[in-house]
């Protein structure tokens, strides 16, 4: 925070600090990152100018569909092209090749960003996507924007993508992801092991929990277990549900389930319909605003390997299935989990439940998962990331 000195010397001037957060809506995650950033920096400086803005408003409609559904429909009809895409674009000779291409591409389908941000020019600008990094670095390697960029890394590990070379500085959430940012050319100082930002609400008090529970109608003595995918569900997302409500056999009267199915309406539909013959209480749920109250109640997680997930349940100390691991990105994320203790990979639905049933049959193991989720998570990250890293670039 601010001394009151320095509060005073901030407002001095006639216009007031401009910050823009920036994210794409490729997936939810960046969005996420990206409003627990602007919730801190209005709370750290409240006399600033915030705004918090998807990159993909400012570019025509077919492209802002385009971007957003051909993700989707790669991780989940394709994933094999998006494993080889990962992998090869990440590859240096490779990547030297293709990113003057990129660069130049990028520059002419964000035309309107482009100009909307020559206008701007914020004092910073804090971006949870790559496609806006690229962006910005060319605006600052052509002189026609002035702001200091911040990227923040919403993987825990950096590919290739969003190293923008033009960046005063780079928030990674692990100490691996530094030494790949530092073998890539990055210098220590511009580095930040700071975490990946979650809102406050995943780390503080969402209310007493018992309170909460009865709000949702559980059972007291059953252990809640959330089954979600992010934004929307990719995988054998209903076959693990159908798995995780067999266990009612060999784990009577244990187990309860919260099932968020995002964005996908017809799973929804679907799984609600069937909800009321399950053995097992199961409730349903859509796009929720509510997923901070949702962790608060869970015992177990059972997710893909998105990077805000992990994170969020990593904040809440929820130990973690991985029923579904996007190649690239999300394989990194899910082996980093299970090195350390606080995730298991299953990748079939009858594996889910087995890792289920072994963690509620051992209670010493659970414990181990939770407290070693509460050590590698970093609850504070968005704080940290507008004290020390925008902070400064503030006062500069």
């Amino acid at each position: 925070m601010f001394s009151p000195a320095e509060a005073a010397q901030l407002a001095q001037p006639s216009t007031p600090i401009r910050i823009l957060v920036t994210y794409v809506t490729a997936g939810a995650g960046h969005r996420r990152a990206a409003e627990a950033v602007t919730q801190a920096a209005r709370t750290q400086l409240p006399e600033a100018e915030i705004r918090c803005v998807d990159a993909l408003t400012h570019t025509s409609r077919r492209f802002h569909a385009f971007y957003a559904s051909t993700y989707l429909f790669l991780v989940r009809h394709a994933p094999w092209v998006w494993r080889a895409s990962y992998a090869l674009l990440d590859w240096a000779p490779v990547y030297r090749l293709v990113q003057p291409l990129r660069r130049r591409w990028n520059l002419w389908i964000c035309r309107p960003l482009t100009a909307w941000l020559r206008e701007l020019q914020p004092d910073v600008i804090v971006t949870t996507h790559f496609l806006a990094a690229d962006v910005c670095g060319a605006g600052k390697a052509a002189g026609w924007l002035t702001s200091a960029l911040v990227v923040v890394v919403t993987d825990l590990f950096p590919h290739r993508f969003w190293i923008a070379t033009e960046a005063e500085a780079f928030v990674v959430s692990t100490s691996e992801g530094r030494e790949v940012l530092q073998r890539r050319g990055i210098a220590p100082e511009r580095i930040h092991v700071q975490g990946i930002p979650i809102a406050r609400a995943f780390v503080t008090a969402a209310g007493d929990r018992d309170t909460l529970r009865e709000r949702l109608r559980l059972a007291p003595d059953r252990l809640a277990v959330l089954v979600t995918s992010g934004g929307t569900t990719v995988g054998q997302f209903e076959r693990v549900v159908e798995s995780l409500v067999g266990l009612e056999a060999a784990l009577p009267r244990r187990l309860q389930l919260l099932v968020v199915c995002g964005e996908d309406g017809r799973t929804r539909r679907r799984l609600a319909e069937r909800a009321g013959t399950f053995a097992m209480p199961v409730s349903v749920f859509g796009f929720t605003d509510h997923m901070a109250e949702l962790m608060a109640v869970s015992d177990l997680i059972v997710t893909k390997a998105g990077g805000l997930t992990v994170s969020e349940a990593l904040g809440r100390g929820i130990p973690i299935v991985l029923y579904h691991v996007i190649p690239g990105q999300e394989r990194l994320n899910a082996h980093y989990l299970a090195l350390h203790g606080a995730g298991i990979i299953a990748k079939r639905p009858r594996a889910v439940a087995q890792a289920v049933e072994r963690l509620v049959g051992n209670p010493e193991l659970l414990a181990r998962m939770r407290a070693t989720a509460l050590a590698l998570s970093r609850p504070d990250a968005a704080e940290q990331i507008v004290s020390q890293v925008v902070r400064p670039l503030v006062r500069r």
